[in-house]
């Protein structure tokens, strides 16, 4: 083999490996036949660690001191239900459900590991009986905060914890129905999903919660969100399928910009569910179809997938990152419980712009490919792309736009933590013929290893869910078949298997039209 090939061998399979080392998987805890939801974490007096876990019964205390041997210590009964969310403040936890009359359940910890105590809670004054039900949970500074939270408000109740074993509710935010809500300091960050929309709400008085503005997010169907450690951007989830993580400029109330936006790699239909901000930045993302994965967000105008793993084919409902050993667990709806050591590294981010060759002007709707990654960006109108790689390494490049010749960059190389330039001069195209051809469909990475995203111009004749997509062989078998994404990226994943070789993507719409493509397996 030759030196060439050995090196295209290593740059190739970087990717895959790195998402493996990041995520690495130490232990699992099923919990079948019942469903998992919503999870946090615990640390009791003696240092032990303990995942809090919301299942379909009621909430499961699990001790990792060994994480790869988690084991269920306590359970907590409750009303059966799909959803169940847990928080805990001052060696108390509270979960709540949408299940009527479930109210919400305190649990005393301090007595771990020896014994825990419960009871349930339904409000308290003016309002006993009357907290019934739940979305989520916030508690925070001494202060509880229930979503969805039904005959108080569908709004956020506020309650205090001056006795955690009691709280005593204090006042109500009722704008609008919120979904999940994310607080620090006197601010109160509210995800009101069926406005399509977070709020922005001054908590300094408890007792009189005042909205300051709202801001529309991208998928319109915000689910929750996180903010930036120096609290200048706010990560949000919107739960619709395809809907990107967003990453807003908050620094200004008056002028909150949307930065940039981000899909999990392997299956981008699967948006993420919950957003956990980690020192430092690094988003740790549970996604719907089965995903966990982690971004850096350090640069939120250039968000960098640095890892990804299946749990299997369920949501992803949480996950949680924030006890002191560093493992994170994650809940998958219907396969349990996983333990992960996680690396946090740095991406290698990459910027530059692309312009005419004939003309030195900027070119817009340029595509800049990192080839065997998942990452690539679009120019603007001023030519100007942001993208990278999940570490240091050697990567190739490509960059292409319709009327003009793609251009590749090789061994470029690429260090953690830095900023590299990288620039692209675009030679147009001659010839009309060829032109038609490069505005229906483009594939990435080129070579591909395991997975080959695909994208087709909104608007081609190509641009719909009733077109096909086929991986041919050259002996004319079809390999994989699937429909085309309506939103226009579509993943052929699970080909690392494949005989290295020519294979033939072609696109077919159902009415006549086909476009058929050569790649290329390593």
């Amino acid at each position: 083999m030759s030196k060439k090939a050995i090196l295209l061998l290593v740059v190739f399979g970087l990717f895959d490996q790195l998402s493996a080392q990041n995520l690495q998987l130490v232990g699992h805890l099923s919990y079948a036949p019942l469903s998992l939801a919503g999870c946090w974490h615990h640390v009791d007096n003696s240092g032990g660690e303990w995942a809090l876990v919301g299942t379909s019964a009621g909430l499961s205390l699990v001790d990792l001191d060994d994480p790869t041997q988690p084991v269920e210590r306590f359970t907590v009964p409750s009303l059966t239900n799909t959803w169940r969310e847990v928080k805990s403040w001052s060696g108390y936890a509270y979960f709540g459900s949408e299940a009527p009359e479930s109210g919400i359940t305190i649990v005393n910890l301090n007595y771990l590991p020896d014994s825990i105590q419960w009871k349930v809670w339904r409000g308290d004054g003016f309002f006993v009986d009357k907290v019934v039900r739940s979305h989520a949970l916030q508690a925070e500074a001494g202060y509880l905060y229930i979503c969805g939270g039904g005959n108080v408000s569908n709004g956020v109740v506020i309650a205090d914890l001056v006795d955690p074993w009691n709280p005593h509710i204090l006042s109500k935010y009722a704008a609008n129905y919120v979904h999940d809500a994310f607080i620090r300091g006197d601010t109160m960050w509210t995800s009101e999903v069926y406005q399509g929309q977070f709020g922005v709400v001054d908590i300094s008085d408890r007792s009189n919660p005042v909205l300051l503005t709202t801001q529309p997010t991208p998928g319109a169907f915000n689910h929750n969100t996180g903010l930036s450690t120096n609290s200048k951007t706010l990560f949000t989830t919107d739960e619709v399928a395809s809907a990107p993580l967003g990453a807003f400029d908050v620094s200004d109330l008056s002028n909150i910009r949307l930065l940039d936006k981000y899909l999990p790699s392997k299956k981008p239909t699967g948006e993420v569910h919950n957003v956990r901000v980690m020192p430092g930045d690094f988003l740790v993302c549970p996604s719907y179809r089965g995903q966990l994965t982690i971004v850096d967000g350090s640069k939120p105008d250039n968000l960098i997938e640095i890892a990804w793993d299946s749990l299997g084919n369920s949501l992803v409902w949480d996950a949680d990152p924030y006890l002191p050993s560093g493992i994170v667990f994650a809940t998958a709806k219907n396969e349990g419980l996983f333990v992960y050591k996680p690396t946090y590294t740095h991406a290698a981010w990459i910027e530059g712009n692309v312009t005419d060759a004939v003309t030195g002007f900027p070119l817009a709707d340029a595509k800049v490919f990192v080839l065997n990654t998942p990452n690539a960006d679009t120019t603007g109108a001023d030519g100007v792309y942001k993208t990278g790689a999940p570490a240091t390494g050697a990567y190739a490049m490509k960059a292409e736009r319709v009327g003009y010749q793609p251009q590749v960059k090789t061994n470029i190389p690429l260090v953690s933590g830095v900023i590299a330039s990288v620039n692209f001069s675009l030679s147009p195209l001659v010839g009309t013929e060829e032109v038609e051809k490069a505005t229906l469909m483009q594939v990435s990475p080129s070579p591909f290893e395991d997975f080959l995203r695909v994208e087709l111009q909104h608007g081609s004749p190509f641009s719909s869910e009733i077109t096909t997509l086929r991986l041919i062989d050259l002996s004319g078998k079809t390999i994989l078949e699937k429909h085309a994404n309506a939103a226009g990226v579509t993943v052929l994943d699970g080909l690392k298997k494949l005989p290295s070789g020519t294979y033939l993507l072609q696109a077919s719409n159902g009415k006549g039209g086909v476009q058929v493509l050569s790649v290329v397996k390593i």
